[in-house]
């Protein structure tokens, strides 16, 4: 069988109508060729499902794989011999109550051997009666009844309590107020009692604690009273802060430079109010606050402060005794 396939067809400019194609296609031919698209379809999907696979397919079968396996035998467990039966227990006789020891009472917390004073000083500086508490150890120690326990007893009231007093003043500068008495009555307490002699045999850690606690305290003294303008008292506190035992060199450094700028400004400060006295023929005030500012000076050397860092404060004392000495009496 042939199949002629017919249509238009342009052959050119001289082109005169219709031809025939120079080649038949058969049927077989056709039916080949379609077969042949069926065969490589199913080959391409064969292919795909053999590479890509199904997952749950997969699964199952080996689970059936598995099932069809048989357990592997486990070793019967060795028989374990019975336990003898256990005695009876021995119980006590219930009419008889069990003793109870009595604790032997501790060394040292007697307290018939606490001294009535001590415990007065605690009390009063737990209630921030500081003059009180102060003038029962001033007592205590010139009497001789100051021994090394209260006084590392009372050290240790005394520190907790300073660092309260520390606290309370640094939450009430934030306010823009504060009394500093408190602090300032904490710190004399503290001192007399590190200073007295019963401490001295005190262990360094408990003197260095309580060092650092007046260091602190001095320091901040000083700071708040700089920020003043009160210069005259910043100096003596800030003189009893390079004066406390036991500090490290970075604490006397920080109070060191503090120092020395208090007495810069308190120089300048000098320099600028000194005409006022002077004005009004008060004369002696202006002299007595230039020597006051050399005195500061040369005790600050002879704390260990540097000439060279004292330069500006005893160059503008200098000048300020200058300026009393050419202005006329009146």
């Amino acid at each position: 069988m042939i199949v002629e396939c017919r249509g238009a067809w342009y052959g050119g400019p001289h082109d005169a109508g219709t031809a025939v194609s120079g080649r038949r296609v058969t049927v077989e031919e056709a039916l080949l060729a379609l077969v042949a698209a069926v065969a490589i379809g199913l080959l391409f999907v064969g292919l795909t499902d053999a590479l890509e696979g199904d997952v749950r397919a997969r699964l199952r079968a080996r689970r059936r794989r598995l099932g069809r396996r048989s357990p592997p035998a486990r070793p019967r467990p060795e028989a374990v011999p019975a336990r003898p039966p256990a005695p009876a227990l021995a119980r006590r006789p219930t009419s008889t109550p069990r003793a109870v020891e009595t604790p032997a009472p501790a060394v040292g917390l007697d307290r018939k051997e606490v001294p009535e004073w001590r415990e007065r000083a605690a009390t009063l500086m737990r209630g921030r009666e500081w003059a009180e508490a102060r003038g029962v150890v001033e007592s205590a120690v010139a009497t001789g009844d100051m021994s090394p326990d209260s006084a590392g007893f009372l050290l240790e009231v005394c520190s907790t309590a300073t660092a309260r007093e520390l606290w309370r003043l640094r939450r009430a500068q934030r306010r823009g107020a504060g009394d500093e008495a408190p602090l300032g009555g904490a710190l004399e307490t503290a001192r007399a009692l590190l200073d007295c002699e019963p401490a001295m045999g005190l262990p360094a850690e408990v003197r260095n604690r309580m060092g650092r606690r007046l260091w602190r305290g001095h320091t901040r003294l000083g700071l708040r009273r700089w920020r003043e303008g009160d210069f005259d008292s910043a100096v003596v506190v800030l003189f009893e802060a390079l004066a406390v035992p036991g500090l490290g060199d970075r604490r006397r450094a920080l109070a060191r430079d503090l120092l020395v700028r208090t007495l810069e400004d308190m120089a300048g400060q000098r320099l600028e109010l000194i005409p006022q006295p002077l004005g009004d023929g008060d004369r002696a005030a202006a002299l007595e606050q230039a020597q006051r500012l050399l005195a500061h000076v040369r005790r600050a050397r002879e704390e260990g402060i540097a000439a060279e860092d004292l330069a500006v404060a005893a160059a503008r004392a200098r000048q300020l005794l200058e300026h009393l000495e050419q202005t006329p009496v009146r």
